[in-house]
């Protein structure tokens, strides 16, 4: 980082937003949209992953309060297990998996030249952060809002939102519609409406959404694939792989997503949710896994490579990481 460590950004960026956002809940904007036609099927063999290694999985996530299991592969879902009354067009609310819309939509915005330089200060898209009540965190550029933990929940996520309702002259809600349902093939979903004092009756954009099963797992694809769903580029190439790359050599996250190498495969990056909501992708095998549920008891315990390993291990073409691979030397001390 240019100017403090991680961890002061961290704080620092918190800290501004939270005197120019003082959120209050307000209700929800709906959005009621007509869904594409279903993502194909195909079977787990046939895509190449063991189906024995998916039944590890089912295993596992049976005993800890999992009310669905999906399984994608490039481009087809190739497993999905549901409990009670679950179904793929179930709208779940999957917490802080709202955190990857916006760094979506900035790639979606430099593929129309509305947005070039990530490093510039985001007071170059939106002057009015120069004069808010915000302490620095308009000086700070919009690679470091996007790169921010706390971008994984509310602050410099509403940042970003300002800088993309500000260069696209429409609201968050409307270019995530726009912009990413519309095109996926998504159905109905709806976001947190808040009062803020520079988003007056808006939609949150670092929290809250709820939207399909289904749905989720299209953005994996989306993930998975460089940008890429259905022979569609959604950002430029190799945007979505910067998303999912370390923003520092001493971090664990991406834009809106964790990356910290605690996987079978070295790539596997995911969306973190509460109640353990998780959705896995792992762009070299480009496989996706979603578990939607409630928390499992303490006295299960949660593993948090568990199901993502015991499907990665199975899937054609993984091999295992060499030795060192995904160690950063400069975290240990010197002999």
């Amino acid at each position: 980082m240019k100017k403090f460590g991680v961890l002061a950004l961290i704080v620092v960026l918190a800290a501004s937003v939270f005197a120019l956002y003082r959120f209050r809940e307000t209700g929800r904007i709906v959005v009621k949209l007509v869904p594409g036609p279903p993502t194909p099927r195909i079977p787990a063999a046939e895509a190449g992953i063991d189906p024995a290694a998916i039944q590890l999985a089912v295993d596992y996530a049976a005993k800890r309060k999992t009310s669905a299991l999906v399984i994608g592969r490039n481009g087809h879902i190739v497993f999905e297990k549901y409990w009670g009354d679950t179904t793929a067009d179930t709208p779940v609310s999957t917490d802080r998996f709202a955190a990857v819309l916006g760094p979506l939509l900035v790639g979606s915005v430099m593929n129309d030249g509305l947005i070039r330089d990530l490093d510039a200060p985001v007071t170059s898209y939106h002057p009015d952060l120069a004069r808010a009540p915000s302490g620095p965190g308009g000086a700070y550029s919009l690679r470091e809002h996007l790169g921010s933990r706390a971008s994984h929940g509310e602050m410099p996520a509403e940042i970003v939102a300002l800088v993309l309702e500000r260069v696209a002259k429409q609201p968050f809600e409307t270019l995530v519609t726009e912009r990413l349902w519309k095109p996926l093939g998504g159905g109905d979903l709806s976001f947190r409406r808040v009062a803020a004092r520079m988003r007056s009756d808006v939609a949150a954009a670092g929290c809250c959404v709820i939207a399909r099963i289904s749905d989720w797992m299209r953005i994996g694809e989306l993930l998975a694939n460089d940008g890429v769903f259905e022979g569609n580029q959604f950002t430029p190439p190799r945007f979505v792989k910067l998303m999912l790359t370390p923003v520092s050599k001493e971090s664990p996250w991406g834009f809106g997503v964790n990356v910290d190498g605690r996987f079978a495969a070295a790539d596997v990056a995911w969306l973190e949710g509460g109640q353990n909501q998780r959705l896995w992708v792992v762009p070299s095998l480009q496989l996706v896994i979603l578990r939607v549920g409630d928390e499992p008891d303490a006295s299960d315990g949660w593993d948090e490579a568990m199901i993502p390993d015991s499907i990665i291990r199975g899937t054609s073409g993984w091999k295992p990481k060499s030795v060192g691979e995904g160690i950063d030397p400069n975290k240990f001390a010197p002999h």
